[in-house]
């Protein structure tokens, strides 16, 4: 029953913890939300909203002294809205009673096993039950599925009941969701898998009603053909058996049990016909499930995770009526405040390190000395010596200016390193950056022996020559009265001496004494090493000694990023990485790491393995390089909706999606205004990709009705340009040739979608729109013939909501979903390409169940059924109309078809010569 405004809850974050203040919210005046991006384009403005609230009692009033939140509120105390609304879903507490069950039935009996559950689970690394048939009296075992370890399904089944028949079947890889993250999954266990085994499968997707699951593992648990009992065990959701020591805590919206062995649903568990709070309820097959425990049905979803900047107090004129309005937004305004780009990536990575030391070399133009990243004494410049030109130099374009050693100088920069002998005890590494063509660097390292007979003090000298391109490395002993020097190793052709950013680091491991392994890494790569006689220990000082007074060849050298590690040193190649600005990277990832350098709660949705790989991270704001990438990659920068922290959904979760809502156009879901647009605004047909700092990308339409002809011949020109992070120069071509055909979509667009949640109609509709987020895909059905005939799918970019005593309402923004949709390998209905230049032989009526298929000359003929049987049937269109291809025969370029019209809807005769072509052709996605 639809109720306005329909409950809801508001509650501010104070004393450490959630408060309720629903009370507060003056009901007289709306609250209005938005979320994700309010029109066409590419990045997602901070979630709003505006509320009222009472303050007649003054609590909000926080700068008075008496108030009862005074010093409890103030800039950015966070809130979160929630609003009951729809059916229920299943809550979970995860403990150990707490569950939704129903009694032994006929149609729990199944030969495989085929269990589908749709959840939204606190975390996916957590061991927890999620379904069960498991009753150990009587020795009424079935099975249980349940999460294990870091987020791998399992399996545990019991062909005779007992426990000694036990069973188990796994994944290797982990759930691929985040913390409260809706996904559905699915194991199966086929028992007999016609090769004297059996076979389990594990899957994901993004519901319970997916059309299409993705395969994360599978394994057989054991040999031989397996079974599974009957018995008199009831189904269990969400409690523990005992075999482990939790349930199931988030939530559960569904749940259905085939038999696999007949793809025969047997228990198809919604939650439609239950009501929130109710105790018990009767599903639409008659089942009878029972909640127990703290289990709950509710239809509570937080529409709203955010802060409030500001409290600002109103009152009437007689003074009796005192308000704030709020106006409470996402992190991303806070995380968007001020103009100091990000540091460069390799800074951020060092100061978030475990490295004893550092010295960036980064200080500013009058500096004396190099100051330490890491608190400790700076590195200081030898009195006999040049001082090197502070922030002159340029070790990449992407890294803060550096020290300078300049041609026609001669200097040493020395760094003493913190008294941490114990924690470098075992081997330490020291690393430099550096660029440009440099003649003569000796990189010294000094133990910390005291330079006596009793006490040598060991050092490294790592000799750099630009003339040869080669390293000498060399180690001393220096006594009181004597002294010792011995080559280590000699490494040619280094390939150094350039305007490249370089990373070099010497690695010595002290486990061994009197036979000390050394590497020389260049690059991330290790370039040379061996073994020496003397043992050192922890590192006293640091030395850069640069002589660029060649007579012939005088070039300057860029250097910076000396860095001091104990034995728990990263990977060269990861702090190479990092100096070259991760290149190479995927959108996600990147995501992921820069959110956590920063400190910002963070998730992933999609598979960074499938999303763009990036360039050089650059200096910028941290927003701003987040939407760099996610502009490359053509996903969107979110907030969480119930959470203040951040999400990226990448590109490659947008395709082939099944809808999260369907609406009906006939049954009056959708509400004025209704104006769908028959336009070219989002035409981009003439499209230029640049690899930023690389090579670029074109791709042009030059054929079609939205090509660059002129008129009739097309629609003429609609160029636009990007410059994109990419990875490498073969992407931008791709790049270029997926935005032409996005920018090439032929259809009406419907830019706002809006629904009456006070229509019964769409209250019934209201878990559905409420789980729908940005990039989730809207279905519209039964539209009117002014339209087209066939459905029309939309990308939800952002949605604003309006909820108040007299309307409550959300509005969708909305691109082309069409797009979106992408080849898949071996589909029948997506896995194969247009025939291109095909034509029909011959006029045809209404009825005309055969077709007359003429190829072009030059162009692939269509296939034919009696090479491919199995690529039957499959759609065409032809003049408007959607037509079944059962059969075709013919090898040559002329075949006949036997064909099923009017798929959808369309009855229309056609001419000859009208053109044919595939209904869903494949299209590779980028």
């Amino acid at each position: 029953m639809v109720t306005l405004p329909p409950p809801d809850r508001l509650e501010l974050f104070y004393d450490g913890q959630w408060h309720d203040r629903t009370g507060d919210l003056r009901t007289t005046s709306d609250v209005a939300m938005s979320r994700g991006l309010t029109a066409e384009g590419s990045r997602a403005a901070p979630s709003a909203a505006d509320m009222l609230l009472d303050n007649r009692h003054g609590d909000y009033s926080r700068r008075d002294p008496t108030s009862a939140l005074y010093g409890k509120i103030g800039p950015n105390t966070p809130l979160r809205y929630t609003v009951e609304a729809g059916h229920p879903y299943l809550l979970l507490p995860g403990d150990t009673t707490s569950a939704l069950t129903t009694p032994d039935h006929a149609s729990l009996d199944v030969t495989d096993l085929d269990l589908r559950i749709e959840v939204a689970l606190d975390s996916y690394t957590a061991d927890q039950e999620l379904a069960a048939r498991f009753v150990a009296a009587g020795n009424q075992r079935h099975f249980t599925f349940r999460l294990i370890n870091s987020g791998q399904m399992w399996l545990e089944w019991y062909p005779d009941g007992t426990s000694g028949s036990q069973k188990s079947a796994g994944s290797l890889p982990r759930v691929p969701a985040y913390p409260g993250q809706r996904i559905a999954l699915r194991v199966v266990l086929d028992v007999d898998n016609g090769a004297g085994g059996h076979l389990v499968s594990f899957y994901w997707a993004p519901m319970i009603n997916a059309t299409q699951w993705h395969l994360i593992d599978t394994d057989t648990g054991g040999a031989g053909t397996t079974a599974l009992p009957t018995g008199t065990a009831g189904l269990q959701l969400g409690t523990n058996t005992g075999i482990i020591g939790n349930g199931a805590a988030g939530r559960i919206y569904a749940m259905q049990l085939y038999d696999g062995a007949t793809n025969t649903r047997k228990v198809d568990l919604d939650l439609s016909t239950a009501e929130a709070g109710d105790t018990s309820f009767t599903d639409g097959a008659g089942l009878v499930w029972t909640r127990a425990g703290a289990a709950a049905l509710s239809n509570s979803h937080v529409r709203l995770a955010a802060e409030v900047p500001a409290w600002p107090p109103q009152q009437d004129l007689t003074g009796a009526d005192q308000t704030v309005p709020i106006t409470p937004t996402g992190i991303t305004r806070r995380l968007d405040a001020g103009n100091k780009p990000l540091d460069s990536a390799i800074r951020r990575y060092l100061q978030a390190s475990s490295a004893l030391e550092c010295w960036p070399l980064t200080d500013g133009v009058q500096a004396t000395w190099g100051t330490s990243l890491k608190g400790g004494q700076a590195m200081t410049v030898a009195r006999d010596g040049d001082v090197p030109q502070w922030s002159k130099g340029t070790v990449a374009d992407w890294i803060e200016p550096t020290a300078l050693c300049p041609q026609g100088t001669a200097g040493t920069l020395v760094g003493h390193v913190p008294d941490n002998a114990a924690a470098a005890a075992s081997g330490w590494s020291v690393d430099l950056a550096r660029s440009d063509k440099g003649i003569l660097l000796y990189w010294l390292i000094y133990d910390r022996g005291a330079a006596t007979d009793a006490d040598p003090q060991i050092s490294y000298s790592i000799l750099m020559q630009a003339p040869l391109n080669q390293i000498l490395i060399t180690r001393s002993s220096e006594g009181a009265t004597s002294s010792s020097t011995a080559l280590l190793g000699t490494i040619t052709n280094v390939g150094i001496f350039n305007t490249g950013p370089h990373h070099l680091r010497f690695q010595v491991d002290s486990t061994t004494p009197g036979s000390t392994p050394w590497r020389l890494w260049v690059d991330g790569v290790l370039a040379g090493s061996g073994t020496d006689s003397l043992t050192p220990r922890a590192v006293q000082r640091v030395e850069a000694d640069w002589q660029q007074i060649d007579a012939t060849l005088r070039d300057s050298m860029a250097l910076g990023y000396v860095t001091y590690w104990g034995p728990a040193a990263p990977a060269a190649s990861e702090v190479y990485g990092a100096l070259t600005g991760w290149p190479g990277e995927s959108t996600g990832i990147r995501f992921l790491r820069v959110c956590s350098e920063a400190g910002v709660p963070a998730y992933l949705l999609g598979d960074g393995n499938r999303q763009v790989r990036l360039g050089t991270q650059r200096a910028a704001k941290l927003l701003d390089v987040l939407q760099a990438g996610a502009e490359a990659d053509l996903g969107y920068v979110l907030e969480r909706r119930d959470e203040r922290a951040l999400v990226y959904r990448g590109h490659d979760t947008l395709y082939n999606q099944d809808p999260t809502i369907v609406l009906d156009f006939s049954q009056g879901v959708i509400s004025q205004p209704f104006k769908p647009l028959d336009d070219e605004k989002l035409t981009r047909n003439d499209v230029a990709v640049q690899r930023r700092g690389g090579s670029f990308g074109y791709a042009v339409l030059e054929d079609g009705p939205l090509s660059v002809q002129d008129p009739p011949d097309g629609i003429g020109r609609y160029d636009v340009a990007y410059t994109l992070s990419l990875a490498d120069d073969t992407q931008p071509a791709q790049q270029a040739s997926w935005r032409r055909h996005v920018g090439t979509y032929d259809g009406l667009r419907y830019p706002k979608i809006t629904l009456n949640m006070g229509n019964p109609r769409v209250w019934a509709m209201a878990r559905d729109i409420y789980l729908a987020d940005v990039g989730d895909k809207i279905r519209l059905t039964r539209l009117p013939a002014s339209h087209g005939p066939d459905d029309i799918d939309l990308i939800i970019l952002g949605y604003t909501e309006t909820i108040g005593e007299k309307r409550w309402t959300i509005t969708f923004t909305c691109a082309p979903g069409a797009p979106w949709d992408v080849a898949v390998l071996g589909s029948r209905d997506r896995g194969r390409s247009n025939t291109s230049g095909c034509t029909l032989g011959s006029s045809v009526s209404t009825s005309a169940t055969t077709l007359t298929l003429v190829t072009a000359a030059g162009a692939s003929r269509w296939i034919d059924s009696a090479t491919y049987p199995s690529s039957f049937p499959f759609d065409v269109v032809m003049g408007g109309e959607r037509i079944q291809i059962t059969s075709i025969t013919g090898t040559t370029l002329t075949q006949t078809a036997t064909v099923v019209r009017s798929r959808n809807g369309v009855t229309k005769a056609h001419t000859a010569g009208t053109a044919v072509r595939r209904a869903r052709p494949a299209i590779i996605a980028l």
